[in-house]
């Protein structure tokens, strides 16, 4: 139970965070982009990340 639990941590929680927090210190930080266009751009990405996370996890319980 305490692996799922940092298996859902991690996908859910640490990855999308490391993601959205580098996405905008690159490109609004950095490369000096609109806000507004990083922030539609990340939260989109994240969104396609999390519906696929969220396939894959159902397919590994129905599996299991």
């Amino acid at each position: 139970m305490k692996n799922q639990k940092l298996t859902f941590v991690g996908y859910f929680l640490v990855i999308p965070l490391i993601f959205f927090v580098s996405t905008l210190l690159w490109r609004w930080g950095i490369k000096h982009t609109d806000i507004a266009v990083v922030l539609t751009d990340g939260l989109a990405i994240l969104g396609i990340y999390y519906l696929l996370i969220s396939v894959i996890g159902a397919a590994r319980i129905v599996r299991t």
